[in-house]
């Protein structure tokens, strides 16, 4: 996000996300980390368009081809009123499309062994803490302004956190993890 708070740009530009060889790394750490990764549609066909193209592509580096193996044989569960299905290939595989939202079968999985859950996409985000899904935020500020775009966690109302950590990055980026302060009541 920028250090104003905007996950994207107008027109969902994120040309201006800092991406270099410490980041990748950090990426990698994640996932490494998680076994699911639960979309929104629009980041899922974003992750879609460019991760499995990446996996073959003979310029891409190391880390990064990393990265594209990993993200491509994770466990993907994409929610959409709107997509109407999901496809996966060679290397696209463990994808399944769920189409409505549903608390408890969340729940359910969240108690089940394995690996952490990550969400990728905001409005998934936001609907996941409404319903107090969400234990852990991973904001990581960029250090531009961008003045407007789509806020982060936009119409999420009041939530109380505690800073658990932080991580500075050469780059100029900061890692901020946030769990779920349940000691204070939120909106």
């Amino acid at each position: 996000m920028s250090a104003d708070g905007y996950f994207e740009g107008p027109n969902h530009d994120i040309s201006w996300h800092n991406v270099d060889e410490e980041f990748n790394k950090f990426a990698i750490e994640q996932l490494r980390e998680v076994d699911t990764i639960l979309f929104g549609r629009r980041t899922y066909q974003l992750f879609e368009d460019y991760w499995p193209r990446a996996s073959i592509d003979p310029d891409i580096t190391k880390d990064r081809l990393e990265i594209a193996n990993l993200i491509n044989n994770v466990n993907k569960i994409v929610f959409s009123r709107t997509l109407p299905r999901v496809e996966e290939r060679e290397n696209w595989k463990s994808v399944k499309l769920i189409h409505q939202l549903n608390p408890a079968e969340i729940k359910r999985w969240k108690e089940e062994p394995g690996k952490d859950m990550s969400v990728g996409g905001n409005n998934l985000c936001v609907s996941l803490a409404r319903e107090r899904l969400v234990d852990e935020l991973r904001l990581m500020v960029n250090p531009l302004v961008l003045g407007k775009g789509t806020p982060i966690l936009g119409g999420l109302g009041r939530m109380n956190l505690k800073l658990e950590k932080t991580r500075a990055f050469a780059s100029g980026n900061v890692l901020l993890t946030y769990r779920l302060d349940r000691t204070k009541p939120s909106c």
